[in-house]
């Protein structure tokens, strides 16, 4: 199923960045950066290559639990419980959202999705590759109350492809349906690093569940977008992989035993105090903020973008392929996507002067 919605969702989304990219191209608004673009699509790409390993099983673990433990199996023909699971899964997806935001672990899996410093439609696509592998436990409780699997996944496919348009900054707010539904606007504010956007607006399609459990927050200035522990590099894969580093450097050299287990499930930010105090991470600044931008030679630019296109022909055949294909073809495949993209990150980073890696690293909660 998911691979049918991709076949029609691919295209659509790619014509949809052309237009956006184009208008503004033409607007003078500055809304896209090439690297910064390949970065993003390069992190959706892994992303969809690693599913292909573990998303069946996810599946398959849902539908189990559906045919065995479930209180009541709720018909798919009804319109009822389309509209009752379009609500239940936005509400699993707000709370599997907010404490992602809030646990050191859970955050490593969705971090990446807020790493860009560019807001664009390119950022949509940009997806934590271990995301839902650490959402897939709350989402069971959809199959406890009695929604398929089939059900499930299409609304997991609706929450996500809604989500994509939330990333612009081409649409300004929408008055008739701010602080009711998702906009462009409210999730400009969830991905910012202002004070007083930290950790607001979690909602996918509603924005009703914010307002009741006090995470709402309007757009009123300028949105710094990015995470607070920068991530200064255009690598897609390395990108999956930074804040789970960290967590596990941070755990190896603290002292304390306690303290190297429960870094992990600590707030987000969260360090041990003997590793704080002998390795301080600089204080974020507002005043002192500035995009991180490595600049490659334009040819190491031009080689990214066709080790992009190469791997972007490999990850189409892959995810689209609806012939049966051996487990090492797959794998083989997935292992050449990989250092693909490994190369173009590291062809994105290459930089004609020395970048500052360390500018923005504070100890704080990261704005998501």
């Amino acid at each position: 199923m998911n691979t049918l919605y991709l076949q029609y969702a691919v295209p659509v989304f790619f014509i949809l960045i052309f237009i956006e990219a184009s208008y503004s191209h033409f607007k003078g608004l500055r809304l896209y950066n090439l690297r910064n673009s390949l970065s993003c699509l390069g992190c959706g790409m892994f992303t969809t290559t690693l599913e292909l390993f573990v998303k069946a099983g996810l599946v398959a673990l849902y539908a189990w639990v559906f045919e065995n433990y479930s209180l009541i199996q709720l018909s798919d023909t009804s319109w009822v419980t389309w509209v009752v699971g379009l609500i239940v899964f936005d509400f699993l997806w707000y709370w599997a959202h907010r404490i992602s935001h809030e646990v050191n672990v859970l955050w490593g899996g969705h971090v990446t999705h807020h790493q860009s410093e560019e807001f664009n439609l390119t950022a949509g696509l940009r997806q934590g590759a271990l995301q839902d592998l650490m959402y897939w436990p709350l989402y069971l409780l959809m199959a406890i109350a009695g929604f398929s699997a089939e059900m499930f996944v299409a609304q997991l496919l609706i929450n996500k492809f809604y989500g994509f348009w939330l990333h612009t900054r081409a649409i300004d707010k929408l008055p008739l349906i701010e602080g009711i539904l998702g906009t462009p606007s409210a999730h400009r504010v969830h991905h910012g690093m202002n004070d007083h956007y930290i950790d607001k607006n979690h909602g996918g399609i509603f924005m009703v569940f914010d307002r009741l459990f006090g995470t709402y927050q309007a757009e009123d200035e300028e949105v710094m977008f990015g995470v607070r522990k920068r991530f200064a590099s255009f690598n897609p894969v390395l990108a999956h992989f930074d804040w789970l580093h960290s967590l596990w450097c941070d755990a190896r050299l603290t002292k304390n035993r306690w303290d190297k287990l429960r870094i992990w499930f600590m707030p987000t930010g969260w360090r041990p105090a003997d590793v704080e105090s002998a390795y301080p991470r600089q204080k974020f600044s507002a005043a002192n903020y500035e995009k991180f931008d490595a600049q490659p030679g334009q040819y190491s630019v031009r080689l990214a973008l066709v080790v992009f296109v190469l791997v972007s022909v490999v990850n189409q055949l892959l995810i689209l392929n609806t012939e049966p294909v051996s487990w090492l073809v797959n794998a083989i495949a997935a292992l050449l996507i990989t250092l693909g993209l490994l190369w173009m990150g590291k062809l994105l980073d290459q930089s004609k002067r020395e970048t500052d890696r360390s500018l923005i690293a504070p100890n704080d909660s990261v704005a998501d």
